[in-house]
C-alpha cells in the first residue's frame, strides 16, 4: 500500500472533532476605531473554508450526521429556502455548475420576491434568516456569480438589512439585551457581510465594529458569572445567538474571539433541571430546554456534560439544521452528569447559587438569587428569590408571560409578573412610592423593588456599569463541607440596592441542608435583616405556590397534587415571633395576582397545560407592630405529601444571634450588620449530635468551645465564605478568634 493510501486512511478514520482547531492566522483591521479580522480572499470563508470541504464531505457520511444530511434533503423538497442551502451544500461537495447555478437562482428569486410586513411584532428574525440563505448562495456558489448577479444579490441584501430592527447602518438597538442582542448583528449582518466583502466591505466593517466594539466586551464581561440573565426561556434565543460568532469566526480563521468562560453558562441550565426536564423558571417565558445553544457550545468546547444535557431533549429546528451539520460534534461522547457536584455557585454580576439532593427522580432543587446586577428587559426584578422543587414545584416564580391579557408590556406583565411581588422575597410598602417606566408611564405599586434606569436598557456595558442597574453584593458563599456531596450550601446578599430610598438595609441569607435521607430530604432556611426609611412602611416576606396553602399557627403547609405531583413544603416562621406574625394567604378568584387592591388577571391562551406553572396563591409574612427594623427566619422542609409531619423546627438565640435547630442540623446568623470578630455564644437544645453552621464570621483562625471545653482547637473561616460547619452535642458553645 502507498504512503498516500495509508495517509488518506488515517485520515478517513480520524475522528471529525480533531479537525476544527487552528491557531488564529487572520490579519486585524481597523474598523471605525475598531480592530476587526480581515475576511480572507478567497471563498468559501462562511461557516467553512475551502480547506474545509473534505471534512464537510465526511461529515455528511458520518453516522452520526447522515441523519441530519438526510434530513436536510427531505426539507428541500418541501421549502425553497432549505433548498437553496442544501443545492448551495451539493455544490460544494460536486463542484456541479448546474447545481451551483440553480443555488443561486434560487437564492436571488426568494429574496427579490419576499415581502415582510414591518408591522409583525419579531419579523426582523425572518428577514434576518433570509439575508443567511442569500449570503450561505453567494459566497458558497462564488464562482458562478456573473458581475450582474452580484449586483442583485448585493440590492438585496442591502434591501433586507435596512429592513432589520437595528437598521443598516445598524445604530437603531442596543448590545446588552433587546432584539440587538439576538442574530440581527451576531449572524445575519455578519454572514452576509463576510459572503460580500470583496465586493462590499461595508456591510462586513459596520458589523465587525458592532459586535467587537459593543457586543463582545459586555458578553466577555458577564461570561465569568457562568450563567445568563434573560430568563430560562430567552436563553434560546438570546445565548444561541452568541454561538454563531464563536463558529463564524473560528472558521474563518481568527480563532476564540470569546472569553473561554462562555464555555460554562449552560451549567446554569444544567443545575435548574428539573427531574421532569423541565426548568425552574427564570425571567419572561416558561420552561424552553436546551437546543441548539447547548449542542454548539458543547460541541466547540468539547463538554460532554453540556452535550448530556441536550440529551434529555434533543432536537433542533428545521431551519437551523444546517448548522447542526456544519458544527456539531457527533464524535464528542456524553459524560454523566452524576459525576457533578450537587452544588453550583455563579458568581459575579450574577450572585446566585443552586444546590441538589441529586440528580433523579426524588431529587429536591434549591434555587437562591442575590442579583448583583439587573439587566432589565426579559429579567425581572427578583433580588433575592428562591425556588424549591421536590416531587413538583413547591417555591416557584409565579405568573404568565404571555397570555389572554397579552405579552411583553401587558398590564399582567407591568404591574405583576416582572415585578418583585411575583416573586419569593421582600416587599417594603411605602403607600407614596410611584414606579414610573420610560415615557412617564406609572405602574401599580407592588411594594417591591425599584425599576434600575426605568427599565430603559443598557446599550452598552458602559452604560450598564454607569447606570443605576447594579441591585446587591455577595457578603459571603460556600458550601461543604464534601464540594461533591455537600450536606450545606450558603449564600448571603445585601440587595439593599434592589429598592428605594425606603429601605436603608435588606439583607437576606440562605442555608439550604442536605439530610441525605428520604422521609425529609432537604430543609431551606432564610434569614433576613430588614431597616426601613419609615416604620409604618410594612414588610411582607413572600412564598408563592402552585396550590391553596394551609396555615396552622406559625406553621404554613404547601403540597402540590395537580399532574402527578407529590411534594410538600412545610414552612415554620420562627421570626416574627409568633405573638407579633400575621401569616395570611392570598389568591384564588379575583385575587390570583393580586397588587395591594387590584387583581392582574392572565390565563393560558395556547400550548399545553404542563408548560405552565402560574401559581395563583401566595403566603405573605408580616410582623404585626410597626417597626424600622425587623428580622425573619423562615425553615422550609420538604416532604412527600403522604409524610404526615416534618421535623420539629425550634429557635436558637444567643449573644446578638439568631438562628434554627431542624432535625441533626442547626444554622446560626449574626442579627447584626457587621461579621463577628469576638466571641459568638449561643445555645443548641435538643437531644443528639447536631451539625451546626455558623454564619457571618470574619477571616480568620476561630476555636469552637461546648460548655467551655474545646471541641474544635482550630478551624479556618475564608472571606469568602465567612462560616464554620462543625459537629457537636446539644448545650452552650462559644466561638473564639
Amino acid at each position: 500500500m502507498s504512503v498516500l493510501a495509508i495517509l488518506l486512511l488515517i485520515l478517513g478514520a480520524a475522528p471529525l472533532s480533531a479537525q476544527p482547531r487552528r491557531p488564529a492566522e487572520l490579519p486585524w483591521i481597523d474598523a471605525d476605531g475598531v480592530k476587526v479580522p480581515a475576511p480572507p480572499p478567497e471563498h468559501p470563508r462562511l461557516y467553512l473554508r475551502a480547506r474545509d470541504i473534505e471534512y464537510l464531505r465526511r461529515r455528511t457520511e458520518h453516522p452520526g450526521l447522515r441523519g441530519v444530511w438526510q434530513n436536510l434533503q427531505n426539507l428541500a423538497a418541501r421549502n425553497e429556502q432549505i433548498r437553496c442551502e442544501v443545492d448551495s451544500i451539493r455544490y460544494l461537495l460536486s463542484q456541479d455548475p448546474a447545481i451551483g447555478r440553480r443555488a443561486l437562482q434560487c437564492a436571488i428569486e426568494l429574496m427579490e420576491k419576499s415581502k415582510f410586513d414591518l408591522s409583525i411584532q419579531d419579523i426582523t428574525r425572518p428577514i434576518g434568516r433570509l439575508m443567511v440563505t442569500g449570503a450561505i448562495a453567494y459566497d458558497w456558489c462564488y464562482p458562478l456569480l456573473t458581475p450582474e448577479l452580484k449586483k442583485r444579490f448585493l440590492d438585496q441584501l442591502l434591501r433586507l438589512a435596512k429592513d432589520l430592527e437595528c437598521g443598516y447602518p445598524p445604530v437603531k438597538r442596543g448590545f446588552v439585551t433587546g432584539h440587538g442582542s439576538e442574530w440581527m448583528i451576531m449572524r445575519d449582518m455578519l454572514s452576509a457581510g463576510i459572503a460580500l466583502y470583496d465586493e462590499f466591505p461595508e456591510m462586513y466593517l459596520l458589523a465587525a465594529n458592532r459586535f467587537f466594539g459593543g457586543h463582545l466586551p459586555a458578553r466577555n464581561w458577564w461570561y465569568q458569572g457562568h450563567a445568563f440573565h434573560q430568563g430560562s426561556s430567552y436563553a434560546e434565543t438570546r445565548f444561541v445567538s452568541e454561538m454563531y460568532p464563536l463558529w463564524i469566526f473560528e472558521r474563518l480563521g481568527a480563532g476564540n474571539v470569546y472569553n473561554p468562560e462562555q464555555r460554562y453558562v449552560p451549567y446554569s441550565w444544567i443545575y435548574i433541571r428539573r427531574p421532569d426536564g423541565q426548568l425552574l423558571r427564570g425571567g419572561d417565558g416558561q420552561s424552553r430546554p436546551p437546543k441548539l445553544r447547548s449542542l454548539l457550545c458543547a460541541s466547540y468546547y468539547g463538554d460532554g456534560y453540556v452535550l448530556a444535557d441536550y440529551l434529555r431533549d434533543p432536537g433542533i429546528d428545521s431551519m437551523s439544521q444546517i448548522f447542526e451539520l456544519l458544527w456539531s460534534d457527533p464524535d464528542l461522547k456524553p459524560l454523566n452528569i452524576a459525576g457533578l457536584p450537587l452544588a453550583r455557585y455563579m458568581g459575579f454580576p450574577y450572585g446566585w447559587m443552586v444546590a441538589r439532593t441529586g440528580w433523579g427522580e426524588d431529587s429536591v432543587i434549591a434555587e437562591m438569587k442575590v442579583n448583583i446586577y439587573n439587566f432589565v428587559n426579559h429579567q425581572h426584578l427578583d433580588a433575592g428569590a428562591f425556588q424549591i422543587y421536590y416531587k413538583g414545584p413547591l417555591a416557584i416564580d409565579s405568573g404568565l408571560y404571555q397570555g389572554s391579557d397579552g405579552g411583553y408590556g401587558s398590564p399582567h406583565h407591568l404591574n405583576y409578573h416582572k415585578r418583585t411581588i411575583s416573586h419569593n422575597t421582600l416587599l417594603i410598602y411605602d403607600p407614596e412610592e410611584k414606579f414610573i417606566v420610560s415615557r412617564d408611564r406609572e405602574l401599580h405599586n407592588d411594594g417591591g423593588q425599584r425599576l434600575p434606569n426605568n427599565w430603559r436598557e443598557a446599550g452598552l456595558l458602559e452604560d450598564l456599569l454607569k447606570g443605576d442597574y447594579k441591585t446587591g453584593d455577595v457578603l459571603g458563599h460556600a458550601f461543604g463541607p464534601s464540594e461533591q456531596t455537600p450536606e450545606f450550601a450558603y449564600l448571603k446578599g445585601d440587595i439593599t440596592a434592589a429598592y428605594s430610598a425606603k429601605v436603608r438595609l435588606v439583607r437576606r441569607s440562605f442555608v439550604f441542608l442536605n439530610f441525605q435521607q428520604t422521609r425529609v430530604p432537604a430543609a431551606l432556611i432564610v434569614f433576613d435583616r430588614v431597616v426601613a426609611s419609615n416604620p409604618e412602611f410594612k414588610k411582607y416576606w413572600l412564598l408563592h405556590t402552585m396550590e391553596e396553602p394551609l396555615i396552622e399557627g406559625h406553621r404554613s403547609v404547601v403540597t402540590t397534587t395537580e399532574r402527578g405531583w407529590s411534594g410538600r413544603l412545610i414552612n415554620t416562621t420562627l421570626l416574627p415571633a409568633p405573638d407579633n406574625a400575621e401569616i395570611d394567604k392570598i389568591g384564588g378568584p379575583g385575587k390570583e395576582f393580586w397588587v395591594f387592591g387590584k387583581n392582574f388577571p392572565n390565563s393560558i391562551t395556547r400550548g399545553k397545560l404542563e408548560d405552565y406553572e402560574l401559581g395563583e396563591w401566595r403566603i405573605e409574612v408580616s410582623p404585626k407592630a410597626p417597626s424600622q427594623e425587623d428580622l425573619f427566619l423562615n425553615v422550609m422542609q420538604v416532604t412527600d405529601r403522604r409524610t404526615e409531619a416534618g421535623h420539629p423546627v425550634t429557635l436558637l438565640q444567643g449573644d446578638g444571634v439568631v438562628g434554627a435547630r431542624i432535625a441533626s442540623a442547626a444554622a446560626v446568623f449574626q442579627a447584626s450588620t457587621e461579621p463577628a470578630i469576638g466571641p459568638v455564644r449561643f445555645r443548641v437544645g435538643g437531644n443528639g449530635s447536631v451539625k451546626i453552621l455558623v454564619a457571618d464570621l470574619a477571616p480568620g483562625h476561630w476555636r469552637v468551645l461546648h460548655e467551655g471545653k474545646p471541641v474544635v482547637n482550630g478551624s479556618e473561616v475564608s472571606a469568602q465564605g465567612g462560616v464554620l460547619w462543625f459537629e457537636g452535642p446539644p448545650g452552650a458553645y462559644e466561638l473564639r478568634r
